[in-house]
């Protein structure tokens, strides 16, 4: 189904469906980023270096951007409910097997098709929310679910830094594999099933090439959203300052840090929805590059450090809620494929953000490399993406969409 009639579909208990679908979230979203603070311990497990023992963050997130495209024909075929609960059981099932890896072919094979099992969830999940959610808590519910899984880059390093030194790194997979089994159970019982007949699938699919080439810059800019941030905490991770790098308690720190930004871009979400979701995340890209460049600047401070990734951070996190708002609203009967091409270029920054420090070999470097693309992601925005982008209560998109009415919303 790739376009439904909103009215016609028995609305989600917001408060339910947000209490089971963002904490399974946060648990699915961890496996991505628990990788990176396990380097070390990677890197002695399979005797590789730890520049090497990236391929784990790397394998996962570019599987998980590939994932992202299977999303709209296995809903087709199983559903909203069944496809996103069967991609947490299978996610399961090879979270359990990584432990048993032993050097770094298979273990990056596993962390792909972990990759691939997550990747299915969020666009799913952001077109059943479109469907079912109250138009007026649409984009409180998008911001949320979003926070939960660009969050995960902080969560999911502080859960590994935590597990791997007292139980070890296989501990940190043992650990989440059941619980990714029973989210998926929940997850079974709490969504509602596929109540609308399959829709004519004409209109969508022959508009969709003309919305992807539209939204060019909308894909352009999703690229640098999360690659940015990984990159960051990767380079932190090499090549941070020594006081960090060699103090896990300082660096725990640093990470732990980020999470008011997290939980502020959710609190800010009701008042920020006010304004157009093109000019929202233009001007968070924009504040992003800003905390970037500031980054690279006090590299060498613990303090100036901790506070430029707090507001890129903050920066990121409402930049990703507000460009998934403006592709979903300009996509209009085609979103599902284009919510999916989305989900996949984000993903697949990423995965190669987390090899983007090994071409500088310095923090500096990448943070300055951050900011720039951080930069040129908010002209791209702010200036050549569609007008409808940037329309924060036009009468015309919620008509048209009325699916994705995200621009007006009332506190949760």
């Amino acid at each position: 189904m790739d376009h439904s009639d909103k009215s016609s579909a028995p609305t989600a208990p917001f408060a339910r469906t947000l209490w089971t679908l963002a904490p399974a979230a946060v648990i699915l979203a961890c496996q991505a980023y628990l990788s990176i603070p396990l380097m070390p311990y990677l890197a002695d497990a399979w005797h590789v270096t730890q520049e090497a023992s990236a391929w784990a963050t790397s394998a996962f997130a570019i599987a998980f951007a590939c994932g992202s495209l299977l999303a709209a024909p296995l809903t087709k075929w199983l559903g909203r409910r069944a496809t996103v609960a069967g991609s947490f059981a299978v996610l399961a099932a090879f979270t359990a097997i990584m432990p048993l890896t032993g050097d770094l072919l298979s273990g990056s094979v596993v962390r792909a098709l972990q990759g691939l099992a997550a990747g299915v969830v969020p666009p799913v999940v952001y077109v059943y929310f479109g469907e079912r959610l109250p138009g007026e808590r649409l984009a409180v519910g998008i911001t949320i679910f979003s926070s939960c899984l660009s969050g995960c880059l902080v969560i999911g390093q502080m859960a590994g830094q935590l597990l791997a030194p007292a139980a070890g790194w296989d501990s940190v997979f043992w650990i989440s594999a059941p619980l990714l089994a029973v989210a998926a159970v929940v997850i079974y019982k709490v969504m509602l099933p596929d109540a609308l007949p399959p829709a004519s699938h004409g209109t969508g699919q022959s508009t969709a090439a003309a919305h992807l080439g539209r939204l060019l810059p909308l894909f352009l800019s999703a690229l640098v959203v999360l690659g940015g941030i990984t990159a960051a905490y990767t380079a932190v991770q090499l090549y941070g300052p020594e006081q960090l790098v060699g103090d896990a308690n300082a660096i725990l720190a640093l990470r732990a840090s980020a999470l008011p930004a997290l939980i502020a871009s959710v609190l800010l979400a009701p008042a920020l929805s006010r304004i157009g979701a093109g000019r929202r995340a233009a001007g968070a890209l924009a504040l992003a590059a800003l905390g970037m460049a500031a980054a690279g600047l006090a590299r060498d401070s613990v303090i100036g450090l901790g506070a430029a990734l707090f507001v890129t951070m903050l920066a990121a996190t409402t930049a990703g809620p507000a460009l998934i708002q403006a592709v979903g609203t300009a996509a209009g009967a085609s979103r599902a494929t284009v919510l999916a091409v989305y989900g996949f270029l984000l993903n697949l920054g990423a995965g190669l953000g987390a090899q983007v420090p090994q071409l500088f070999g310095r923090f500096v470097g990448v943070a300055l490399c951050v900011a720039v693309g951080f930069g040129v992601a908010a002209l791209l925005v702010g200036f050549l993406a569609p007008s409808s982008a940037g329309a924060g209560r036009s009468r015309t998109a919620r008509q048209s969409v009325p699916a994705e009415q995200a621009h007006t919303t009332t506190p949760a």
